[in-house]
């Protein structure tokens, strides 16, 4: 997200590099700002902007789905504990092959969706994970 210090310094760009629109893309948020001398024009923007205070930290959550189908053996893991990116978190075995499950970031367990021993499906959502 951006802060408003960032749009004041769009700002800034804008009028001494004499600019009249200015269209940026950040993430999904699209902003245009327009330079101009009548102030009842306003800034066309496709998606709220929010700002941040600097204290404000982003939380991504991640989902962990299963890529087979199969039985799965959870390894240690529960709510809370720290995980890195490609760590192995369970096993799914489908006709005797084993397939990993693994962090796709690093972070922290924020809950565990499925049982231990129980049958998934491909997709089936496993674990949420907070992104460090």
């Amino acid at each position: 997200m951006m802060e408003l210090k960032d749009i004041q310094e769009l700002m800034k760009v804008m009028k001494k590099e004499e600019l009249e629109e200015l269209k940026i893309r950040y993430g999904k948020m699209k902003l245009t700002l327009i330079n101009s001398c009548d102030a009842s024009q306003k800034i066309n923007v496709s998606h709220p902007v929010k700002v941040m205070k600097k204290e404000e930290k982003v939380k991504k959550e991640e989902i962990i789905k299963s890529d087979n189908v199969g039985k799965i053996k959870l390894l240690n893991v529960n709510s809370g504990k720290e995980v890195k990116k490609g760590e192995i978190l369970a096993k799914i075995y489908t006709m005797g092959i084993e397939n990993e499950v693994r962090a796709t970031a690093d972070g922290v367990i924020k809950e565990v969706l499925v049982s231990d021993g129980i049958a998934v499906d491909f997709s089936k959502e496993l674990f949420k994970i907070e992104i460090k």
